[in-house]
């Protein structure tokens, strides 16, 4: 069957941070979803659905190597931004700055449908636990009751998904050793230049 995956990269890179293992950021998603295909499945495209962090610069320079290692492997990065925001804290009374994730949800979901409309694959890998995505799976299930959509679950998430694990065709939890299995390799060549990972994930 022809497959898609969709990522939700800062939902499964928080996910990753609860086994206090930096190697573990190094991962090649185009690897990881393989290891979730059947016998008649074909991987297609594998979408990661992100945003940098351009405010804070390491974590920007990381987080660009990281993009153009996936890109290598034939990952597609679909990027939104970070979006300045104020709160109030009611204890001090005052306003304060901090940022917030923004347009990676409805990323994921437009391109899903689209992808639907278009008949672009008969199987989705959905990685996320964010139950906001429950109404993209509803529809396309209602409108193409054909396609299946997998949830992969992100390690240690299953509690947050019980309403994605309803609404999915099928669900799968991923593990450490899945994560284990889809490193990318230390040094990626690339024609023009070498991508290393970064030195603080070794």
């Amino acid at each position: 069957m022809r497959t898609n995956a969709y990522i939700d990269g800062f939902n499964l890179y928080h996910s990753i941070l609860s086994f206090n293992d930096q190697r573990l950021k190094w991962l090649n998603l185009r690897s990881l979803c393989e290891n979730f295909l059947r016998d008649n499945d074909e991987l297609n495209e594998v979408y990661f659905f992100s945003a940098y962090l351009t405010h804070i610069q390491d974590k920007f320079t990381r987080h660009l190597s990281y993009v153009k290692a996936l890109q290598s492997v034939g990952v597609t990065p679909i990027m939104g931004k970070f979006k300045k925001k104020f709160p109030h804290c009611k204890n001090c009374n005052t306003d304060y700055q901090t940022y917030e994730e923004k347009q990676s949800d409805i990323n994921i979901a437009i391109t899903l449908l689209r992808d639907a409309f278009l008949d672009k694959f008969d199987k989705a890998f959905l990685i996320t636990a964010d139950t906001d995505l429950v109404s993209t799976i509803k529809m396309i299930k209602e409108l193409f009751p054909k396609k299946r959509i997998i949830l992969l679950i992100p390690p240690k998430r299953r509690k947050y998904a019980s309403e994605l694990i309803q609404t999915a065709n099928a669900n799968f939890e991923i593990k450490k050793t899945d994560l284990l299995n889809s490193l990318l390799p230390d040094t990626i060549y690339l024609k023009d230049e070498a991508i290393k990972i970064p030195d603080e994930y070794l």
